[in-house]
């Protein structure tokens, strides 16, 4: 169970004002939303996507949302006229049951590198509420992984290293090393090899586990200091959404740091993550890896994680 993430109407603006994310969902909807259709909207926050689901010809919208926003959606959805339409349903969607079984399911449940929502797991239970040929936006989301070199864009181990206010805080950069964090990398020419596929999750069924390794071999020299993770969804046969490098979105990428390399034409990056639930559902996150040489001997190792963030002797 979920209760959801309350942030208020300055979070949802922030949402709202990004238009990748709004306007694919928005052509999306209106491609795969049928006259008639009932709509399930899973996480429905301010009610935008229950609103394009009417506005694309649906019937009847159940927008579930579990926090007190759900109270402005409904003022909202009534300003727009659409009280007739959209039903708002302030729960726990694992806790509700409609009164019939929708057509399509649409949520954006879905964090940083999909898994910080702390979503996957109510909507995995949201299954029963669907017809046996419902349709789901997004149907399918990819999460990646690529290496690549930020420190000039990125700067946030620097700070540590110099004195503030006459105190040494050098100490702290263990601990921020063993954190993972949302960037923007603005292009796609920054990552130092191609990205691979960490795995797929398909909404309303129990996401696969979140464990595995990957490796790249790189083409050029050059540093590497860390692997970026982000995803991309299907919203429908048309409408792909892309929150990858030089994709302005608000999710951006997730940035998992890793001592920097000066990596060679041939040689290779081995890198392992896990994703492990924790309390309220939320991500913990384990990575490490090494690089081999062209040569195949060891370069370095290292291993990192959420868990060793305070563990020090």
């Amino acid at each position: 169970m979920s209760t959801g993430h309350f942030f208020g109407v300055r979070y949802h603006r922030h949402m709202l004002k990004d238009t990748t994310r709004t306007e694919g969902y928005r052509r999306a909807l209106s491609a795969l939303i049928r006259p008639g259709d009932v709509v399930v909207d899973v996480g429905a926050g301010t009610g935008v996507m229950s609103i394009f689901a009417a506005r694309a010809g649906a019937r009847k919208v159940y927008a579930i949302e579990s926090t007190p926003i759900a109270r402005l959606a409904r003022r909202i959805i009534s300003d727009n006229g659409l009280s007739d339409i959209i039903e708002v349903i302030e729960a726990d969607a694992s806790t509700v049951t409609l009164p019939e079984r929708a057509d399509v399911l649409v949520t954006e449940c879905m964090g940083n590198f999909v898994y910080s929502d702390a979503m996957l797991g109510v909507l995995a239970q949201c299954r029963g509420m669907l017809k046996p040929d419902a349709r789901v936006c997004p149907s399918n989301i990819t999460t990646w992984l690529a290496p690549s070199f930020l420190a000039p864009i990125f700067g946030e181990f620097a700070w540590w290293d110099s004195p503030r206010y006459d105190i040494d805080f050098s100490a702290a950069r263990a601990s921020a090393v063993n954190d993972i964090y949302n960037t923007q990398c603005p292009s796609p020419q920054l990552l130092t090899a191609a990205p691979v596929s960490f795995g797929d999750i398909q909404p309303t069924f129990p996401p696969p586990p979140a464990d595995g390794s990957r490796k790249w071999t790189f083409q050029v020299a050059g540093p590497v200091d860390c692997v970026l993770g982000w995803f991309s969804a299907e919203l429908s046969a048309e409408h792909t959404l892309d929150t990858g490098p030089g994709s302005y979105t608000h999710w951006g990428q997730q940035l998992f740091p890793i001592p920097t390399i000066q990596v060679e034409p041939g040689g290779t990056l081995h890198f392992k993550l896990k994703v492990a639930t924790g309390h309220m559902e939320l991500p913990t996150y384990t990575w490490s890896g090494r690089y081999d040489h062209p040569d195949g001997s060891e370069g370095m190792r290292f291993e990192r994680g959420q868990d060793r963030r305070f563990a020090f002797s």
